[in-house]
C-alpha cells in the first residue's frame, strides 16, 4: 500500500465507512468519516482534517467515536508502515471540536491530525 492508501486504512479502522472528502459518494449513509488528503515531502508535517459525521440529537455516540480515534493515535502518534517507507499520524491541536449544522439532527466532530511522510515516493 502506498502513503495515502495507508492513511485510508487506518482512518477506515473505526467501524465507519471512511471518504477522501473529495470524492463523498452521493447519499453516503450516516455515521461516516470524511478526511483531506494533503501530500507532503520527506519529514515535513502536514495537518489534515477529519470530520465524524453522524445522524443523532445526542454529543454521546460522537464523542466516543472521537475519542477512540484520539486513543488509536495515542500521545506520540502512530507509525504506519507502506511500501515506501512509513507515515507517522499525531494527534493535531486542539484535536477535536463540536461543529454546528444547520440540520439540528446532525452531530460533527472536527478532528486535527498531523502526518509526516518518511517515504522515498
Amino acid at each position: 500500500m502506498n502513503a495515502i492508501q495507508t492513511l485510508h486504512s487506518f482512518l477506515s479502522g473505526f467501524s465507519l465507512p471512511a471518504y477522501d472528502r473529495a470524492t463523498v459518494p452521493d447519499g453516503a449513509p450516516l455515521p461516516r468519516l470524511t478526511y483531506t488528503v494533503v501530500y507532503s515531502n520527506f519529514d515535513e508535517p502536514v495537518a489534515i482534517s477529519a470530520d465524524l459525521w453522524y445522524y443523532s440529537t445526542s454529543w454521546t455516540e460522537i464523542t466516543e467515536k472521537a475519542l477512540e480515534i484520539n486513543a488509536a493515535i495515542g500521545q506520540g502518534g502512530e507509525c504506519l508502515p507502506c511500501d515506501e517507507g512509513y507515515l507517522w499520524i499525531k494527534r493535531g491541536n486542539p484535536f477535536a471540536q463540536r461543529m454546528s449544522d444547520k440540520n439540528d439532527g446532525i452531530r460533527r466532530i472536527y478532528i486535527n491530525i498531523e502526518l509526516e511522510y518518511f517515504t522515498s515516493a
